[in-house]
């Protein structure tokens, strides 16, 4: 049986909390797109943590910019997957 991984999701709180910020201050920074795309379910926002993760570890890039490298990302490891195929 395969088991599914499910992602740490993360609240305003806790996003504040990782970056030294009040929760007003995630909210600015989401609202201005300086954060990783949220997860909205309903009224409720969560981040993914992997994403924030990562978003830190590229120096923490706007949204957009942070979005086009995980497609870049998605490409790159198709194509090593069809090289390792063939």
């Amino acid at each position: 049986m395969t088991t599914i991984k499910k992602p740490q999701l993360l609240r305003a709180r806790e996003m504040a909390a990782i970056l030294h910020v009040s929760q007003r201050h995630v909210w600015r920074m989401k609202a201005a797109a300086k954060l990783p795309k949220a997860v909205e379910i309903g009224d409720c926002v969560r981040w993914i943590q992997s994403d924030v993760e990562a978003w830190l570890e590229l120096g923490c890039p706007s949204e957009k910019r942070f979005e086009a490298h995980k497609v870049a990302q998605r490409k790159k490891k198709r194509t090593c997957r069809t090289k390792d195929q063939q």
